[in-house]
């Protein structure tokens, strides 16, 4: 069985640099998040007005189609519009 030596110490100005890097790369990651969670709020509402003139757009669609259909079984069955 191999043994491991003993636990070298590491020298403060590593630990310190560690330390620092760390707590740079956490701040960078909240400021970032932050950033990109408020671009995307703009984007999604951008998208919502589409869907939203899409879905309006759609139903407009539909309507015309059964109203055009109803017509249409109307006059096949002889029943008069009002």
């Amino acid at each position: 069985m191999v043994t491991l030596g003993a636990a070298r110490q590491i020298s403060p100005l590593i630990r310190f640099a560690r330390w620092t890097a760390l707590s740079l790369g956490v701040f960078y990651g909240y400021k970032r998040y932050n950033y990109l969670a408020n671009a995307e709020i703009e984007i999604q509402k951008h998208e919502n007005e589409i869907k939203a003139k899409h879905a309006a757009r759609k139903a407009a669609e539909k309507e015309a189609l059964n109203k055009a259909e109803m017509e249409s079984l109307g006059k096949e069955a002889g029943v008069l519009a009002k």
